[in-house]
């Protein structure tokens, strides 16, 4: 396969992720240090099984269970065969850790049409119930994973983890570890960028490791070596990842909701392309890379399958009995228009080819299915999964009215062309939609809380037209802000060493800004109130048990405003068993 200078099109594109506010004038310094590189960079295939007796090779990618609802969740495993043919999988659920009296069972067969991977939609379950489930297959059992139903009426209190952008050869998942010991979670979200499909082992040599990682002095170099573009290719660098132990561990204990961003398929994905998909270089034509990259993602992920003849409307909403809606958004791969070049120093404005009333980063459909959700939603809580950041990021800050070559414009010059930024139509359609009025029904709907993932940094930030424009907006009060939104950084992905009062100081509807720490967010939600707490770990060029609490922003109902929270929140006292360790994985006595 031929390589190329990739073309950039963003602050965003692959050198910028974390260079992005430097860029903008935000910082001065060097760029921090690469952390470098388990489990598929010694070159073995990591999709082919040895001996059907040995523990890990029935079974050798692990478990996940995911798209719960209050009476069923997909449980996944992947059979790994010593040699090709239809291969015939048990599974069963229990309520005991230990998997005795099983409530439900059945058999499946796979093959390697789907790569051997087996997903169950298990049915007729109880809602807010932990359950236990297990696989069995060429005379080995699997792992013992554990999941849980979503709960209906009564529910006070979730509590849930939102990750991002793992990036295998960069470093050590050990966000994922750290998440799966946590015992009293509801639910898990991945945000995106659940792969990267760039090349590892240092090819080729215009993709810079300090970005997307090298991989060999940690022993993760990727498999395969080379940028990802066929089925063939997108199945074995899932595989790869999912030899990872903590990615194992925390779909083995916790059901995941998952949503593609643009790594799962190309850099900066859009409808009709990508920024790093060049068919002149032998990459073929997208709509081939991106049909492959969806298989793939569909068979290695425990998501509810699509209809075959539509797989990519990925979009999906979870019930949390009345306390929370979720609504899984595609910014990505349906309606986007491609991204535009800058057209102002250090970043663009709303003029020109961005003031185009007709460009989209979701289609009408999607609008449709969202306005719908938000609208007849019976829950305390309306909050949106997605990709890229809803709120503004300028390198310039300005009020709206800055603008006179479009005075109904947004002001100021933006950073980021690949978020929302660089589509300012579609978002004050969601605006509208949000505030009532102007097309929309004339109702406001209250307490919408945006998670994003994407920038590998962490945010806490009210939503408001004009940010900038004091008559309009107070960031102490929180007058005029319409929702909130809270970002959360990367698993391993790097992020910048800006100045976060740099960033700040320019862009008031900030609230927390913290640029350089690899983590997660823990969502603990009641009637009164969502905290998000944002968790680091202390490296990553290391695989270890230590995190630290980053810090705490809340909204409280009907306020639609951040506000700094007083501390972590207590976990539940009372939670059920994680899964346990099996010790015999030999289906004649397991």
């Amino acid at each position: 396969m031929g390589h190329r200078e990739k073309r950039r099109t963003s602050f965003f594109a692959p050198q910028s992720r974390r260079s992005f506010l430097r860029r903008a004038g935000y910082t001065a310094g060097a760029v921090v240090g690469a952390g470098l590189v388990t489990g598929c960079s010694d070159g073995a295939d990591v999709r082919v099984g040895r001996s059907p007796g040995s523990s890990d090779t029935a079974f050798a990618h692990g478990v996940a269970s995911g798209d719960p609802l209050a009476d069923r969740v997909m449980l996944w495993s992947r059979v790994t065969p010593a040699m090709a043919g239809d291969v015939s999988v048990e599974w069963r659920l229990s309520e005991s850790p230990d998997m005795t009296n099983p409530l439900r069972s059945g058999t499946v067969v796979t093959h390697a049409e789907r790569d051997y991977t087996v997903k169950v939609d298990a049915a007729g379950l109880a809602p807010g119930t932990t359950y236990y489930y297990d696989f069995h297959a060429l005379g080995t059992a699997s792992p013992i994973g554990r999941t849980r139903t979503l709960p209906e009426a009564g529910v006070e209190r979730l509590r849930m983890a939102v990750v991002s952008c793992s990036n295998y050869p960069f470093g050590f998942f050990n966000v994922y570890g750290r998440i799966a010991e946590r015992a009293d979670l509801d639910v898990v979200l991945h945000l995106g960028d659940y792969i990267y499909e760039y090349p590892g082992r240092g090819v080729p040599p215009e993709v810079n490791p300090d970005e997307y990682g090298d991989g060999r002095s940690l022993g993760r170099a990727p498999e395969p070596p080379y940028e990802i573009v066929t089925l063939d290719d997108y199945r074995t660098r899932y595989a790869c990842y999912r030899t990872d132990p903590d990615l194992q561990a925390v779909h083995r204990q916790h059901p995941m909701i998952v949503v593609w961003d643009d790594h799962e398929s190309a850099n900066n994905s859009w409808q009709g392309g990508a920024q790093n998909h060049d068919p002149a270089r032998g990459e073929g034509p997208w709509p081939k890379r991106e049909t492959a990259s969806v298989q793939a993602y569909y068979e290695w992920l425990p998501i509810r399958e699509s209809e075959p003849d539509t797989p990519l409307p990925i979009y999906r909403s979870f019930d949390f009995g009345d306390l929370v809606r979720l609504n899984m958004l595609d910014t990505r791969l349906i309606g986007r228009d491609e991204q535009l070049d800058n057209n102002a120093e250090n970043g663009f404005t709303d003029t020109g080819a961005y003031a185009d009333s007709e460009r989209t980063l979701i289609d009408n459909d999607q609008y449709d299915w969202l306005a719908d959700q938000l609208q007849n939603s019976p829950a305390r809580w309306q909050l949106l999964g997605q990709q890229v950041m809803f709120g503004q990021l300028k390198a310039v800050g300005a009020p709206n009215s800055a603008n006179t070559e479009n005075p109904d414009g947004q002001g100021g010059v933006f950073i980021n062309a690949d978020q929302w930024d660089g589509y300012p139509r579609a978002r004050e359609r969601v605006w509208r939609l949000i505030r009532g009025g102007q097309g929309a029904p004339n109702v406001a709907i209250d307490n919408i809380v945006v998670l994003t993932g994407d920038i590998h940094t962490s945010w806490a930030q009210d939503i408001t037209e004009d940010p900038n424009n004091p008559d309009f907006y107070n960031p102490d009060t929180g007058t005029g802000s319409m929702a909130v939104e809270f970002v959360g950084t990367s698993v391993t992905s790097p992020g910048s060493n800006g100045d976060p009062e740099s960033v700040k100081s320019q862009n008031p509807a900030m609230q927390y800004v913290e640029l350089a720490s690899r983590g997660y967010m823990l969502l603990d939600i009641t009637r009164e109130r969502v905290q998000s707490e944002w968790w680091f770990v202390d490296d990553i060029e290391t695989r270890n048990d230590r995190q630290r609490f980053g810090a705490a922003y809340l909204v409280e109902n009907s306020q639609n405003h951040v506000v700094a929270g007083e501390g972590a929140s207590v976990e539940r006292q009372t939670a059920p068993a994680l899964a346990p360790v099996r010790a015999n994985f030999n289906t004649d006595t397991a």
